[in-house]
């Protein structure tokens, strides 16, 4: 085969190339562009509903945070026995946080006479960073935050008790931890906030959810 035709095949072979990319590109570009329908949506929501029924009733282990607290003295767990505990984890590079953060406030003000401790568990992302403590303390300013907040280095406590041994949907999950130290309600993320606009629907039952959850298991006089 001479020179020209060799440069004829390898013209026919970068022109079949090419028309094979994008081929690939608009059957990927076609499907990203399908609307997401009713059936996708009440999958997800199925799916995202389930998460965390695994750890209904099981005991809560011990929290894994570092010695950085604010708003609050360093807390364990163990004692907190008779009171229901509300854990949110969270980041700062998070918009789902950011709007989490501030409903768990206003159910932390709600019930600032009932025994109940809101705490925030802050997680550093990616995995593996460690933002300094006073940008994370300043961060939770901002957004409002008075509950107490510390920092669960290395996501120990996130890894414990969320992400080992499952695959999870999202790190921004909330627990409810009833009196007696068990999880009775698990939140597996991303966000609740209340609303009265129908677009946050979700948001807005997950909100209900957790603030039924926690008054279901407060001790009888104080619900």
């Amino acid at each position: 085969m001479g020179a020209a035709g060799l440069d004829d095949s390898l013209v026919r072979i970068i022109l079949g190339a090419a028309s094979l990319i994008l081929a690939c590109w608009l059957v990927v570009s076609a499907r990203a562009d399908e609307p997401v329908t009713d059936a996708m949506r009440r999958r997800e929501t199925r799916e995202n509903e389930a998460a965390g029924r695994d750890l209904l009733g099981t005991q809560a282990k011990k929290w894994l945070a570092g010695p950085e607290w604010a708003s609050s003295r360093p807390l364990r767990l163990a004692d907190l026995r008779g009171r229901v505990v509300v854990v949110r984890f969270w980041t700062d590079t998070c918009p789902y946080c950011e709007a989490s953060l501030p409903a768990m406030q206003k159910l932390a003000e709600e019930m600032k006479d009932a025994p109940v401790t809101f705490v925030g568990l802050y997680q550093s992302k990616p995995l593996g960073s460690e933002r300094p403590w006073k940008g994370v303390v300043a961060h939770a300013a901002k957004l409002g935050v008075t509950f107490p907040i510390a920092y669960d280095h290395h996501w120990a406590t996130l890894r414990s008790w969320w992400l080992d041994g499952a695959r999870r949907r999202a790190t921004s999950a909330s627990f409810v931890i009833g009196p007696d130290g068990r999880f009775v309600h698990v939140h597996p993320g991303p966000v609740f906030f209340p609303s009265a606009d129908p677009t946050d629907a979700r948001a807005n039952a997950d909100f209900e959810a957790i603030r039924e959850a926690i008054r279901r298991h407060l001790p009888s006089a104080d619900r």
